[in-house]
């Protein structure tokens, strides 16, 4: 077995922490052009219907199921 890979080849080195902590590591073209092609995608979908955007405003915390704002963005 390879130093730092697990029993089916996997790295199992530390990710740096913000690549660990859900942020997207963008340090190459290659990387740039998937998030931007990821959040193309997620525009078009969340920009559809005034369902679908709402659907995205619920999940994101900014409105509750009965369409009004949450606390942390009421003024």
């Amino acid at each position: 077995m390879a130093r730092g890979t697990d029993t089916v080849g996997v790295s199992t080195k530390k990710k740096p922490a913000a690549i660990a902590s859900g942020f997207a590591d963008l340090s190459t073209p290659e990387a740039v052009e998937r998030f931007r092609e990821a959040a193309a995608e997620f525009t078009r979908e969340g920009t559809r219907s005034k369902e679908s955007a709402m659907k995205v405003l619920v999940e994101s915390g900014i409105y509750t199921k009965s369409g009004k704002l949450t606390k942390n963005y009421r003024s």
